[in-house]
């Protein structure tokens, strides 16, 4: 009798010791699934048109990148994160994504609908959507169907609005000031990052030396 209570009460305390460990695993596996990095929440933060954080930071990074870029997917998923909780939350630097289109179609048809988003102040929200889910390029996987998933997985953007804005006068001026823009700073690929302090002229800097150019990490 006191042999099969022992055998009970040990197959009850294995049973326990079971799902104490799949709850475990189950929890801390979506670190280790290999997917992409957790979105940086831009929503969180104060958006203009193509601009991210505070208006009064003493220095604004422009990045120009190109939604179809793989090394530009690599920085929004990878570093990005870390910038913006290093220097945008507290409020030491502006953020500032301009959109050029070179790799091809898809990239044509992105930047649209990120112009698009920008004139409801989302661009960045539409934009770190598109890095993380970004496709083969130039596949045509950026289609409509595509991109109206990423919009509506953008919180606070009107889609059926940023439909009716795809090339608009407004959306398309947004084009032209990135091409103008990279023109005029002589880019050459992307992505490509300039440092403007207190609204001086824009330096090209590398990423990895922003801490030490913002006078510390």
């Amino acid at each position: 009798m006191n042999r099969r209570l022992g055998l009970l009460l040990g197959a009850a305390a294995l049973a326990a010791v079971i799902v104490v460990v799949a709850i475990v695993v189950s929890q801390g596996g979506a670190d280790d699934d290999g997917g992409s990095a957790p979105p940086p929440r831009v929503e969180r933060l104060q958006q203009d048109g193509v601009f991210l954080g505070d208006p009064n930071a003493p220095a604004t990074l422009i990045e120009f990148a190109d939604l179809q870029c793989p090394f530009c997917a690599d920085y929004a998923n990878d570093q990005l994160p870390q910038v913006i909780d290093d220097y945008v939350r507290p409020g030491r630097l502006r953020l500032e994504l301009r959109l050029l289109a070179f790799l091809g179609p898809d990239s044509v048809k992105g930047r649209e609908w990120a112009n698009a988003a920008a004139l409801q102040d989302q661009l960045w929200g539409f934009s770190e959507r598109f890095f993380a889910n970004q496709g083969p390029e130039n596949s045509g996987y950026a289609t409509d169907a595509f991109l109206e998933d990423l919009a509506r997985d953008t919180p606070g953007l009107n889609v059926s609005q940023l439909q009716g804005d795809i090339g608009s006068p407004q959306a398309t001026a947004l084009d032209r000031q990135a091409e103008r823009l990279a023109n005029q700073l002589g880019v050459e690929g992307t992505p490509s990052f300039y440092l403007a302090r207190g609204g001086g002229t824009p330096e090209p800097i590398d990423i990895a030396d922003l801490g030490q150019a913002l006078g510390g990490g």
